[in-house]
């Protein structure tokens, strides 16, 4: 089952995208912002300029409209607040932090799912400093869902679990290296006398050894780990990350997307880890997708892993081992016959509906969507791509800026996607 859903009360996007979709167990839903896709930010939202002094801080006004609107469209899916198991975050500067985790509890009181946040350069809407977007467990889903707040790790200072469980999925929220008191845990910090010690190794090795604890007291372990989001601050840690990554998962690894950030919540905290976990029993079976069809993955991840009828896809970009891709390039000689971000957007979803279909689908069945850029101004020429590449109705998406660099120099939009397959 695959139902767009879209709801009467919400302005409509001015992109292409599906405000939702729901499938038999999830209800995911496109980045939702202070908008009314028409002024830019919604007046509710705006602080006056001749009173600028008076009233909430903007991230507060912000915050609660976009909540407003997520309440809406989960409503109009039949869901609420309480069904979320999953949101991420896009927000404008650290300094704005404080004002949309107070006004986000003030609304969403009911059952906090597991969350990521990070900053991003820029957002769709000039003025935006918030954009969210996640799913929720469909309430007609014969799955359950469970929150497991454990003692085994430092608690979070913004209230999500340490995990949740949505059938037979096990979701943990963006994990960073630290124990909410100190900073930086005590067992993940560098000692600068010292050079044998890297940050970004000890970082990875707690985050990951933090999952595994977790996974233990659950009855699982690290290879049940089926999909991650991986949020770098300093893209030059890759090759290490990686490096660490490999001996954690040397064979069968996770679906697993790597993306650029401006800034992490934790002072010092280079790396954040969200995942997705299968439980063995859960009747479900799980599957790495490759395709011929697709160049090679560049780092340490297959193309996808399908879970049921949920494949989950790692990185997309317009990239094979010789860089950018040949294909996606744009003739130098000739520069204004082309647009570098249409052609990289052509070519990755190209490779997607390749990797669709090794799945037993295509393209048209992804469901939901994140797309990263270097430049916003990239947004308009790639959805453009979108509207033609998804004729039957796009995915839900959630689009930001980042200040990058990209995984490979010469790349201008990044994808995370999830599609939904049935056997």
């Amino acid at each position: 089952m695959r139902r767009a859903i879209t709801p009467e009360s919400c302005p409509a996007p001015v992109k292409a995208q599906s405000e939702a979709i729901e499938t038999e167990h999830f209800i995911f839903f496109s980045g939702q912002m202070p908008t009314d896709y028409a002024a830019g930010l919604a007046p509710e939202t705006v602080v006056p300029g001749e009173v600028s002094l008076c009233g909430p801080p903007a991230m507060v006004r912000q915050t609660r409209y976009m909540l407003q609107r997520m309440e809406k469209v989960l409503e109009s899916a039949g869901a609420g607040f309480e069904d979320l198991v999953r949101i991420e975050q896009f927000i404008i500067g650290r300094d704005q932090a404080p004002w949309y985790s107070s006004a986000r509890q003030s609304v969403m009181t009911k059952g906090h799912p597991t969350s990521t946040r990070v900053c991003a350069k820029d957002l769709e809407v000039p003025g935006a400093l918030i954009a969210c977007d996640g799913f929720a467990l469909n309430p007609r889903s014969p799955w359950t869902k469970e929150t497991h707040n454990l003692d085994i790790v430092p608690g979070a200072l913004t209230g999500y679990p340490a995990a949740q469980s949505a059938g037979p999925f096990i979701l943990m929220p963006g994990m960073i290296a630290t124990d909410y008191e100190t900073g930086i845990h005590p067992d993940a910090r560098v000692d600068p006398i010292f050079w044998h010690q890297s940050a970004i190794k000890r970082q990875t090795e707690y985050i990951i050894n933090t999952k595994e604890k977790i996974l233990g007291e659950l009855g699982m372990s690290l290879k049940d780990i089926v999909q991650v989001s991986v949020y770098l601050s300093h893209m030059e840690d890759l090759p290490a990350f990686d490096y660490v990554w490999e001996s954690y998962f040397p064979d069968d690894p996770p679906a697993r997307v790597i993306i650029p950030c401006d800034e992490l919540a934790i002072l010092g905290s280079r790396i954040e880890i969200s995942s997705i976990s299968l439980r063995p029993d859960g009747g479900l079976k799980r599957q790495t997708i490759m395709s011929d069809s697709v160049p090679k993955p560049l780092f340490h991840e297959p193309h996808g892993v399908k879970t049921g009828p949920y494949l989950w896809l790692s990185t997309q970009m317009a990239a094979d081992e010789g860089g950018l891709a040949k294909e996606a390039r744009v003739n130098p000689s000739l520069p204004w016959y082309g647009s570098p971000v249409k052609s990289q957007t052509r070519y990755l979803l190209k490779n997607v509906d390749a990797i669709c279909q090794a799945a037993g689908g295509s393209l048209a069945d992804v469901v939901r969507s994140q797309t990263v850029f270097l430049d916003m101004a990239d947004l308009f020429g790639a959805f453009e791509v979108w509207e033609e590449s998804f004729p039957g109705g796009a995915p839900v998406n959630l689009s930001a800026e980042v200040s990058g660099p990209m995984p490979v120099p010469g790349c201008r939009i990044l994808a995370s996607l999830t599609a939904y397959i049935p056997d």
